[in-house]
């Protein structure tokens, strides 16, 4: 009597088991990861295991011995740096450092008024005029505005007798302004 017994006597049919999350995660990272990536991590752990000797991988992969050494060296870099303890703790996100940056703004902010309170009644206390405020004349208005620096006036003179030489096939030189040039 070893006969199988009967869907119906073995009670409830079940789908079977899925597959653990983590070999899921893994087969999902190799499936999605490059062709080009894949080969190059099956010669290094080939290299590593000992079926193939480094200028063989190299070769394989078309690529310089040397160049093997510093794709090895960093895939041992990226293994070593995965196997790192998680860190604990709340994970940094943007919001959470944006609001953490308010507050600090805000704190400096109040820091700045104190100094700026304190600096008033020190000079108060010695009978001292409060400091001019820069950019402003007496007017309100703003002060002249600075000349561009000669360099820069010379290489737009450049750039632009080059536009024009590219448009007409001529050169326009005597187009461009002419810098440090009395009249």
């Amino acid at each position: 009597m070893n006969a199988k017994p009967s869907a119906a006597e073995q009670g409830p049919v079940h789908a079977p088991k899925p597959a653990p999350p983590s070999k899921l995660s893994f087969d999902r990272a190799i499936s999605q990861a490059d062709r080009e990536a894949r080969r190059r991590a099956a010669a290094i752990l080939e290299v590593l295991a000992g079926a193939r000797k480094p200028s063989d991988a190299a070769q394989a992969l078309g690529i310089s011995s040397m160049r093997y050494y510093l794709l090895e060296t960093r895939a041992i870099l990226g293994l070593v740096k995965a196997c790192e303890p998680p860190k604990l703790g709340p994970k940094g996100s943007p919001d959470r450092e944006a609001q953490a940056l308010r507050k600090q703004v805000a704190r400096l902010e109040r820091e700045c008024a104190r100094y700026a309170a304190l600096a008033r009644v020190a000079q108060r206390a010695v009978n001292l005029a409060p400091p001019p405020v820069p950019g402003k004349s007496a007017t309100g208005k703003k002060g002249r505005r600075t000349k561009p620096p000669v360099r820069a006036v010379r290489m737009l003179a450049r750039i632009q007798s080059g536009l024009h030489e590219g448009a007409s096939g001529e050169t326009q030189a005597a187009s461009a302004p002419a810098v440090g040039a009395t009249p």
